[in-house]
């Protein structure tokens, strides 16, 4: 055991130097960041308070005992670091941006996988982000699921390299473990189950082969996420993940998609939800919204359907393109503390009907120079960001392997679909790993491209 210890620091000598040094310069950024950006009393604005709060309760309301709204893995996490470490939201920063630190390096350590080169572009590229940066000194769910999400496209990648179950074991129980952080990549599980048996089909694996891969994977989620499922059902005889479905579509989609579909303001269209809510109460001789919290979203999400279907699949298409546009093109420094502490309007509250309205409207009531002006340098990167990505990938479409092109394609659409056109910087966190992978190749091949 020692002597194969031994051997293995002498082959991977100079990259774990490497990974030493890159996550050293991430930590150091991080550090840095909190220590001139960040104040305490940030840590309880939105929903970062839910969180401290459903952290405190965890003791006595144990892992299933979370609201049904959230999963419960952020306030486990959190609980622990209180137990461990003193109930100190500094501690929790701290592992965070430890935690985000190690993703550069798998990060880094992905791109030099895939690419054979490109550790320190990928390594550096990560360590800069500042969607990164600023989301790693948040109490939001954010950089743990990033973390374990990262943890997941590593391992699978290398399951696409070698085939070998250890990795397909891997990478189903870090996908696992993400859900039960963020319920975003909860749809992710049977795409994947999906795409594996289409993909071993392809390979001409037998069934039998395909049936025990199948079964291994449906294991793990079953440990995982099972025990959620089974409280869901005995105390609500529900079979949904989470309750959060029906006002993320009434609440947030339909005046989104009202919007930038161009049909008018984002107010008109929370009302127009607002007074459909209630010309359905009517309708259904009902004087309040069901008690149970699955039966109040369902009946919520069933009245945002049928507003979506009658906008029609081309206006949802349209907001959909234009939501995910703004979040691709948006500046990471929009979201950070020192930035948002400047006095500036609220962009969801900005009247316009359409995207381009509404970025006028919003330009013409920001009165500080100095605000607008940070904005603007924080866009123009982005938008030279996301050329590189465009870039990138043209030249893995054209040169890297085709399973392993349409399978990031593949995650990067899962993610802006179910995002749509709800607007924000922080819901692109989880495709940055990939958006840094398309980057990355481009400069590696920035002399073929010129």
């Amino acid at each position: 055991m020692i002597k194969a210890m031994d051997r293995f620091i002498i082959l991977y000598k100079d990259r774990l130097k490497d990974c030493a040094k890159l996550f050293c310069l991430a930590l150091l950024i991080r550090i840095i960041y909190v220590y001139f950006f960040v104040e305490a009393s940030y840590f309880l604005l939105e929903d970062q308070a839910l969180y401290v709060r459903l952290a405190q309760q965890f003791p006595e309301s144990g892992f299933l005992g979370v609201t049904p709204k959230r999963v419960p893995g952020y306030p486990l996490f959190i609980s622990y670091i209180y137990t461990i470490f003193g109930e100190s939201l500094w501690n929790v920063i701290s592992i965070q941006i430890i935690l985000d630190s190690i993703s550069c390096v798998v990060i880094a350590l992905m791109a030099k996988s895939l690419f054979n080169k490109g550790f320190w572009i990928a390594g550096i590229l990560s360590a800069i982000n500042l969607n990164m940066i600023i989301l790693s000194a948040t109490v939001l769910t954010d950089t743990l699921f990033l973390f374990l999400f990262v943890l997941f496209l590593f391992s699978l990648f290398q399951y696409l390299k070698n085939e070998r179950i250890k990795w397909l074991f891997l990478l189903i129980l870090f996908i696992s473990l993400a859900t039960l952080v963020r319920a975003v990549s909860y749809y992710l599980l049977p795409v994947l189950l999906i795409g594996l048996v289409f993909w071993r089909l392809w390979q001409r694996d037998s069934i039998l082969k395909i049936g025990t891969l199948a079964v291994l994977c449906l294991t793990v989620i079953a440990v995982l996420l099972g025990g959620i499922h089974q409280r869901n059902y005995q105390q609500y005889k529900s079979t949904a993940f989470v309750s959060q479905t029906g006002t993320a579509i009434l609440g947030w989609i339909v005046p989104a998609t009202y919007q930038y579909s161009g049909q008018g303001s984002y107010q008109q269209g929370q009302k127009l939800a607002r007074e459909r809510l209630v010309s359905a109460l009517q309708r259904d001789q009902l004087e309040k919204l069901p008690a149970s919290p699955f039966e109040n979203s369902s009946y919520r999400a069933n009245i945002g359907k049928e507003i979506l279907f009658e906008f029609g699949f081309l206006n949802i298409l349209k907001a959909w393109v234009t939501g995910s546009a703004i979040n691709l093109f948006a500046p990471s420094v929009a979201f950070s503390p020192a930035l948002r502490s400047m006095e500036h309007p609220s962009f969801y509250e900005t009247k316009g009907s359409g995207i381009v309205e509404k970025l006028f409207n919003y330009i013409k009531n920001s009165s500080g120079f100095l605000y607008l002006f940070i904005l603007a340098i924080g866009t123009i990167i982005s938008v030279i960001f996301i050329m590189l990505v465009l870039i990138g990938v043209f030249k893995m479409i054209l040169i890297l392997s085709p399973i392993k092109v349409a399978t990031i394609l593949i995650l990067l659409g899962y993610f802006l679909i179910v995002t749509g056109p709800i607007v924000g910087v922080k819901y692109r966190l989880p495709i940055e790993p990939l958006l840094i992978m398309f980057a990355s190749y481009a400069i590696l091949n920035w002399k073929k491209i010129n």
